[in-house]
This record gives structure tokens, sequence and C-alpha cells, in this order.
């Protein structure tokens, strides 16, 4: 697995079991990003850590979540998977977008929730 790959699945895990990692506001701006982007994997890879690096606390949860993929490196041959708790996603500009638009579902979800409180 390569490094985009690898990248790609961690974000991907990021916005689907951490969505409160993201602001609507950076939603907006990921999912316009991406629009822009070619389907290419290394050139969205390189995009999602451009843009990522500008936001601190989702850096440190997607950099935590691909050390767990070095630390399962000694893996034995054929592995599929580095870390089992992230899956393996489609690597795609599709993927990501529905990635995206899940976490934006969810961040609404919770921002209502608390307006009840």
């Amino acid at each position: 697995m390569t490094f985009a790959e690898e990248n790609l699945d961690a974000f991907i895990y990021l916005l689907n079991k951490q969505p409160n990692l993201f602001s609507p506001e950076s939603i907006t701006n990921l999912e316009q990003l991406i629009n822009h982007t070619s389907d290419d994997l290394e050139k969205l890879s390189t995009v999602i850590a451009g843009w990522y690096q500008k936001h601190p606390q989702i850096m440190d949860a997607q950099l935590a979540l691909l050390s767990q993929y070095s630390s399962t490196s000694a893996r034995g041959p054929g592995s599929s998977t580095l870390n089992p708790n992230i899956p393996k996603h489609q690597n795609n500009k599709e993927s990501l977008l529905n990635a995206i638009q899940q976490s934006s579902e969810s961040t609404k979800s919770d921002d209502k929730q608390e307006d009840k409180s």
C-alpha cells in the first residue's frame, strides 16, 4: 500500500468516525477543494495533506492514524490491511466526497442535538 492510499484511507476513516473534528466551515472548504482536484490518487493525497496541515486538531488525529499504519508494518506477506481498525476504502475522488458529505450530515445532526439541550 502506498502512502497516498494510507493517507486517504486514514482521512476517510477520520471523516466517518470522528466527524466532530470537522466544523461546517472546514467541511465546506474541504469539499470545494476536492471538487477542484483531479481524481489522481497522488494528487488527492497531496491536497488532503496540505489541507489538514492547516487544521492542527485534524492533523494530529490523521498523524495518529498514519502512525498506526507504521506500527503494524511487520505484517505477513499477503496481508491486505495494515491496521484492521482502519478499513480499506475505494481510494478515489467520489469516495472522498461521499465521506465528506456523510461527515457534513453528521456534524449538522450534532448541532441540532446541541440546540435542543
